[in-house]
């Protein structure tokens, strides 16, 4: 009895740093999602696909290795930053509801805009470029589609603590 105990008090304590690194984590990628960097960034997904959609040079360019072009590094960056925050989801290093309450919708928007232009960088970098980006972008869309992310906000408007 003693023993059960004691693994049950580990195991609740275990969940208390998972918490606490959860947390941690996902304080540093809303700070980095929030930047005027990343804000950048996102503003020019829309100027992106539209060039890939009107310019052939364009797309030939985004298959061949090296940069496309200076103007587009901040997308770069953040495609680094998002397939990095992915690939902590997918291996568990943080939660993936966390992830997924804030930004499902997002992620789901920056894939459509992006997709074409990730998949012709594969042709460069090789197959699993963006690859970890993709799968949450589904895992996001699934999220939604299941309505957990609904009834999530609708349980928070019900919420009596709320303001308002």
């Amino acid at each position: 009895m003693i023993v059960a105990i004691a693994a049950i008090a580990a195991f609740i304590q275990i969940r208390h740093f998972r918490n606490a690194n959860d947390i941690a984590v996902y304080l540093r990628l809303t700070e980095r999602l929030d930047s005027e960097e990343a804000r950048g960034a996102i503003r020019i997904f829309a100027e992106m696909r539209a060039r890939y959609d009107a310019d052939p040079v364009f797309r030939e360019k985004l298959t061949q290795p090296g940069d496309v072009d200076a103007d587009y590094l901040p997308i770069g960056l953040f495609l680094r930053f998002i397939e990095h925050m992915a690939t902590l989801v997918i291996t568990g290093g943080i939660a993936e509801r966390i992830v997924l309450a804030e930004y499902a919708d997002n992620l789901e928007g920056w894939w459509d805009d992006l997709r074409p232009i990730v998949y012709a960088r594969r042709h460069a970098f090789g197959e699993y470029t963006g690859a970890a980006f993709e799968h949450l972008a589904m895992r996001a869309k699934a999220y939604r589609e299941s309505g957990r992310m609904a009834r999530l906000y609708t349980a928070l408007e019900r919420d009596p603590r709320g303001a308002g």
